[in-house]
């Protein structure tokens, strides 16, 4: 009776044990899931704060919020499965546990580094107005890449996998490797030349060929450009780089060219008034750059016409304000040679010789009747 007694008094001690355990550990890891957001608030806010006006703290603690917060939830998964095998599982090792809540850690804050590079290349842009917007973007991608390949070599490295033997095995296949990425390594290289060399960068307005348009993005492998048709081209690097490309937004000033085309029944003194007119047009206008040559002229004796030729460069780059202000000269030199003079338009004269002369009264008639 008392070895009945000792044992049910030892099996009671054994299930209070392990429900205390149990109940220790969903406790546990409850209260860190419940937690989280407010702890990791903490942290931040605590960062934030220690760290004072570091120009990279808000895009780093900003980035680090929600890894943060998912490596609570598997640190209470962790301290819950700590607890269970202890007491159920004695002889059982914690090292594969451990192992991987460190490859967890390890993760969260690749992933925290990702998060914070393109933010933090924003901030850095915003700090130092004189730095180049595209290396600024092209180095957060480069980041994230390192980062991503950094992360890859420790996580096998806590694996257990000899990485020396992995490095081997990458460099006996470099070369195949190579070959097949031919085009992705020239475009790789074509950035690099587009970056050093700076032909261009986000936000400019550029003609490649028959390729037109501004700039969005440069990345490893290609650039985006949103043509003024509204289509976005994605085009590789090394296509850009081995290409001449005008890049239109450097301009200092755009000129225009333009013919005007006045009848041959012309006098030479209204050429030359209508020549005094245009000049006074163009230097009326306080956009156009009068530092530059300004011409109004007559050139040539055309098939039709007497040519003037008209040219001038205009301050203003962007689109919008050179359509207007050359708008407002063309619309200034219409009024100024209203009634001056007549603008000719193609024609041609059918002369009629020997005894069609005859016949021509008669075709005049007949077209009359």
């Amino acid at each position: 009776m008392d070895d009945m007694i000792l044992f049910l008094m030892r099996f009671s001690s054994d299930i209070l044990a392990a429900a205390i355990a149990i109940v220790s550990a969903l406790a546990v890891s409850l209260l860190l899931f419940v937690l989280r957001k407010k702890i990791v608030g903490l942290l931040i806010a605590l960062a934030k704060k220690t760290a004072g006006r570091f120009v990279l703290t808000e895009p780093l603690a900003e980035g680090f919020r929600r890894p943060a917060s998912i490596f609570l939830i598997l640190t209470a998964g962790y301290a819950g499965a700590s607890i269970l095998c202890r007491r159920f599982l004695p002889g059982f090792s914690l090292e594969s546990l451990d192992t991987l809540l460190k490859m967890g850690l390890i993760v969260c804050i690749a992933w925290g580094l990702c998060n914070a590079a393109a933010p933090a290349a924003e901030a850095l842009q915003a700090a130092r107005p004189n730095w180049n917007q595209t290396v600024t973007v092209f180095a957060a991608r480069i980041a994230k890449l390192l980062i991503g390949i950094l992360t890859v070599v420790i996580l096998i490295d806590e694996a257990g996998y000899n990485i020396s033997g992995l490095i081997t095995g990458l460099g006996l296949g470099g070369l195949t490797f190579a070959l097949a990425a031919q085009d992705t390594a020239s475009n790789l290289f074509g950035g690099m030349v587009i970056i050093t060399d700076k032909p261009f960068q986000v936000g400019d307005w550029i003609q490649a060929g028959e390729l037109e348009g501004v700039v969005e993005s440069i990345s490893l492998r290609s650039t985006r450009i949103r043509t003024f048709k509204d289509m976005e081209i994605i085009v590789p690097n090394s296509t850009l780089a081995a290409a001449a490309i005008i890049n239109c937004s450097r301009m200092n000033k755009r000129k225009v060219e333009m013919a005007l085309t006045l009848t041959y029944d012309t006098s030479a003194e209204k050429i030359k008034a209508a020549c005094q007119a245009v000049r006074a047009v163009l230097e009326g206008h306080e956009r156009v750059d009068k530092d530059s040559l300004m011409v109004a002229a007559f050139n040539e004796f055309g098939a039709y016409s007497l040519d003037l030729t008209v040219s001038y460069f205009v301050k203003d780059t962007a689109f919008k304000d050179f359509i207007a202000v050359k708008e407002a000269i063309n619309f200034g030199i219409l009024e100024a040679l209203e009634g001056l003079v007549s603008f000719a338009y193609p024609t041609q004269q059918l002369i009629l010789g020997g005894n069609d002369k005859k016949a021509l009264p008669d075709c005049e008639d007949r077209l009359a009747d």
